[in-house]
């Protein structure tokens, strides 16, 4: 090699070529060509745009749907208030559950609407959903959302006790309540067996 790093990297590691010089279509390739040339006709594509739409406005009736929004948006405006304050926090137990809440904030809101629009297909679309009562990825999602909100609450619950902040305790609340919503609507989702995480070892 006459210094080209790249060239010898491809050489000693990459795809084999041939000898006369012609590139080998690569597996990938092919795969990239065969999507490009799927697609919807018009007719298919309103029909589509129909059903989402539906479903939108379904899932927006479900009144959970609504506290989730609502939690994460209020979650966020008091995160983006105290985020200096409690993020310097003596107490690394606060600032543990102050991390927590951050990260919860926005997953909690994306699992519960995931749970409620995979119930939701299963409910309205033809084709194969998830027909099994409990391994389902509506449960899955709840499941996630439940074990985020559980966290979230006691989460809430120490920042409440060491900052003395009224709202931070009405958010603990309103998660406890959000909570007992989604168990009531996936009475099922805490029994689901999240692969690699629930099952149980050998």
């Amino acid at each position: 090699m006459c210094g080209d790093v790249a060239a010898g990297i491809e050489l000693a590691v990459g795809t084999p070529r041939r000898v006369d010089g012609v590139e080998d279509e690569t597996g990938g390739a092919r795969l990239l060509a065969e999507v490009a040339n799927v697609g919807l006709s018009p007719e298919e594509m309103a029909n589509f745009e129909r059903g989402e739409k539906a479903r939108r406005a379904r899932l927006h009736q479900v009144p959970l749907s609504g506290m989730a929004r609502t939690y994460g948006l209020r979650c966020w405006a008091w995160l983006k208030e105290h985020h200096d304050t409690v993020a310097a926090h003596t107490d690394p137990i606060v600032r543990e559950a102050f991390d927590v809440v951050e990260w919860d904030a926005c997953l909690i809101g994306a699992k519960l609407h995931r749970a409620l629009s995979a119930r939701d297909r299963s409910q309205h679309d033809e084709g194969e959903w998830d027909d099994h009562p409990v391994q389902n990825d509506s449960n899955g999602s709840a499941k996630v959302a439940l074990i985020s909100i559980e966290r979230s609450e006691a989460a809430w619950r120490v920042i409440a006790a060491a900052t003395k902040n009224t709202a931070a305790a009405i958010l603990a609340d309103a998660a406890g309540h959000l909570r007992r919503t989604a168990q009531y609507e996936f009475p099922n989702a805490m029994s689901f067996v999240r692969p690699g995480f629930d099952e149980p070892s050998a």
